[in-house]
């Protein structure tokens, strides 16, 4: 039916262009006559086509609702952890570090946008894929090398790649490393008491960590103090 009707234009086109040619007034009305029939003519295909299509698209309708839903992140989710990765430091005065994930994730640019989030903190990102060939992949860091400004970082899905981008809190630096080699030497821990350094690294992944973090470490906190009797920090 398409091809009727690009037919059919191409006729009406010539016709056309004979009939600013054509002088004598028979020869005009007959065609102009014949020029009528051919754009009513024209005029059924498209609309013969129009409904084709619409009848397609409901036939579609159907398969389309057996479409499973799409799996979201939660907490019961098996992840298996993204251990080759790139990234580099644009350089000083530049407004971001570049993260690559290019290995392993064959496909990922087919899946749909909501199978792949990235959460970030000052001090952290998080990168879940749900669903790449029946398997979930993660890639979380924290105690990044120096802050970030969560609302500016982002990350960009190619077909067979992620790239993260990690806007610096401050531009003037330069990243020797995406993680801090010594994370905990900043808050210096009260030595005396094992524990209390225990309690400040907890409190610091909670306070840097995503809804998921938190959840996991008030949980372990919850069953330590129904054990000892010991109030919640956080």
């Amino acid at each position: 039916m398409a091809g009727n009707a690009d037919t059919l234009t191409a006729e009406i086109a010539e016709m056309q262009t004979l009939l600013a040619q054509t002088k004598t007034a028979g020869n005009r009305r007959d065609l102009e006559q014949l020029l009528q029939r051919k754009q009513k003519a024209l005029e059924a295909a498209k609309s013969e086509l129009q409904q084709e299509n619409s009848k397609a698209t409901d036939t579609l309708k159907p398969e389309q609702a057996k479409v499973a839903p799409r799996p979201v992140a939660n907490d019961r989710m098996a992840f298996t952890e993204i251990s080759r990765f790139g990234w580099e430091d644009d350089g000083y005065g530049k407004e971001k570090v570049a993260v690559y994930i290019m290995s392993g994730i064959d496909g990922v640019g087919n899946l749909a946008k909501e199978n792949v989030t990235c959460h970030f903190t000052k001090t952290s990102f998080d990168l879940k894929i749900i669903g790449l060939d029946n398997k979930n992949y993660r890639l979380f860091k924290q105690h990044l090398e120096k802050e970030i400004d969560p609302a500016k970082s982002s990350f960009r899905v190619k077909k067979n790649r992620v790239t993260l981008s990690l806007y610096k809190a401050d531009k003037d630096s330069t990243w020797m490393n995406l993680t801090a080699k010594n994370p905990s030497k900043s808050a210096k821990p009260d030595t005396s008491d094992p524990s209390a350094g225990i309690m400040d690294m907890m409190k610091n992944m909670y306070a840097e960590g995503d809804d998921e973090m938190k959840r996991t470490i008030a949980k372990a906190w919850t069953e330590s103090r129904d054990k000892n009797g010991a109030a919640s920090p956080f």
